[in-house]
């Protein structure tokens, strides 16, 4: 399985889109928020692909939760925007809610920096943003493979 990872578009859903062109095939499409009109925009004729979003900080009035927990093949994902989770400061608090969701991966965006790493037995990703990054390497998008039981994250430009 191919999953498409992206956060923070904050109002650019054509570049949400141009990430969705360049990344396909994928048979997911997760959203870590700030962005969550731009998702529907870009999913809205996406037939036969599954579709995960969270909500962030700047994503006013909705409904969508700011954590959930998916099933990808053998394995359990946490998604969350991460915002209420003082991310700048470690990663710990997000360590916590993987391990008590008994998750083996916590895709989290917010930073706008790109991340991967392997701590406590929970990985840990960030696509980093696809339209303001803040890490100096440029916009950015995720890509989530999971094949025979093995999950594999990958960073890609934009």
């Amino acid at each position: 399985m191919r999953i498409l990872v992206t956060s923070d578009s904050h109002g650019d859903y054509r570049r949400l889109e141009k990430t969705a062109e360049k990344a396909a095939p994928f048979d997911a499409f997760i959203f870590l928020g700030d962005g969550e009109k731009d998702f529907d925009i870009v999913t809205r004729n996406m037939a036969g692909i599954n579709t995960y979003r969270v909500r962030g900080n700047n994503d006013y009035n909705s409904s969508v939760p700011m954590t959930n927990v998916i099933r990808i093949g053998t394995h359990s994902l946490l998604l969350t925007h991460g915002s209420n989770l003082s991310l700048w400061h470690g990663f710990d608090r997000l360590i916590d809610i993987a391990n008590e969701n008994n998750c083996q991966a916590a895709l989290f965006g917010h930073t706008h920096s790109r991340h991967y790493s392997f701590e406590k037995g929970v990985h840990l990703f960030n696509p980093g943003s696809v339209s303001m990054p803040r890490d100096g390497k440029g916009r950015s998008y995720g890509i989530v493979t999971e094949e025979n039981g093995k999950l594999d994250f990958y960073h890609f430009d934009l």
